[in-house]
């Protein structure tokens, strides 16, 4: 999670206008987006790892199985933002738009930096999960597993399991803990999936698949309070210069959270805001009113109802 500057934690201090915040939400979702990307967290055990590449497996590295490559998975990038958030978030750029400075950045610029960063960092995940692969195929490989078939002749065969049901049943079990670290990611990639960077481009900025986008506002602010809280971004003319809430998020699954006792936002005009998105929508606008709950969710039971929310949505958008 991310603050924005100035708040707790974080460094900076707050613009008042919303202009600099939305340009650090660009810069790090960019980011994210590539980190994202470069991720190969399903490495086959025997893969070659290189600084700026995924890891790929011999057979695909010398071309014998270059009839099983296929395109990466997109990843799933849920950008969201939280009160004050929400505003920053309603202004920002299509997906495109916002890679675009990226694609092909000046070396020094910011936009350079930003991308390098994202590749390193990858670079360490991806080394970290080609080794969690190869402990596990040691760990699978090692001498001396016995066999064992359980019940023997005292079951009827139809009920009878054999040693391999059995060796996958505790297979299965000893993977768990590295199954919970990979599920948490947000995309998969096949094993073997992982191509080489055509020679034409830059292999510190190889081009990086377009991701999935979904958003996601919590305890959003009304149109009046975001003007006084982001009046840059409430002027007419900056937004003439950048699309509006309806044009970019309405086009994506959104799920938009909210109290009715929130005292800085009208939970009837949060409703009736939200029933507008579904019709501009052609895809999933959802909205969760939490009965009780305030704008910070220190109610009792309310931030019960805000994970519930949360977890119903990302099992149907993820």
């Amino acid at each position: 999670m991310t603050r924005s500057r100035g708040a707790h934690g974080s460094k900076g201090r707050t613009s008042w206008s919303g202009r600099p915040e939305l340009d650090d939400y660009i810069s790090f979702a960019a980011f994210f987006m590539h980190y994202m990307s470069y991720l190969q967290p399903f490495p086959a055990p025997d893969a070659i790892f290189s600084p700026d590449q995924s890891p790929v497996s011999p057979k695909v590295q010398n071309g014998s199985d270059a009839a099983q490559l296929s395109t990466p998975e997109a990843p799933v990038v849920i950008l969201g933002g939280y009160s004050y958030g929400s505003i920053i978030l309603k202004h920002l750029p299509p997906v495109p738009s916002i890679l675009q400075p990226f694609s092909a950045p000046l070396p020094g610029s910011a936009a350079d930096e930003i991308v390098l960063r994202a590749r390193k960092l990858t670079d360490q995940s991806n080394l970290e999960f080609l080794n969690l692969a190869r402990d596990r195929e040691r760990e699978r490989r090692k001498p001396g597993r016995v066999s064992v078939t359980m019940g023997g002749e005292e079951t009827s065969p139809e009920k009878r399991r054999t040693s391999r049901d059995i060796r996958r049943s505790m297979d299965g079990r000893r993977s768990l803990d590295l199954g919970n670290r990979l599920r948490s990611l947000s995309h998969r990639r096949r094993n073997e999936s992982a191509t080489k960077t055509p020679p034409e481009h830059n292999p510190l900025h190889p081009s990086i698949t377009m991701p999935k986008i979904r958003y996601l506002l919590i305890s959003p602010l009304t149109t009046s309070i975001s003007a006084l809280a982001a009046p840059a971004l409430a002027s007419k003319m900056l937004n003439r210069s950048l699309p509006s809430f309806p044009d970019v998020v309405a086009k994506h699954e959104t799920l938009v959270v909210y109290g009715n006792h929130d005292v800085f936002s009208s939970a009837k005009k949060t409703r009736e805001w939200v029933d507008w998105m579904k019709g501009e929508s052609g895809v999933g606008v959802q909205g969760v009113e939490v009965n009780g709950a305030g704008h910070f969710w220190h109610e009792e039971e309310s931030e019960g109802g805000l994970r519930d929310a949360l977890r119903a949505w990302q099992g149907r958008v993820i």
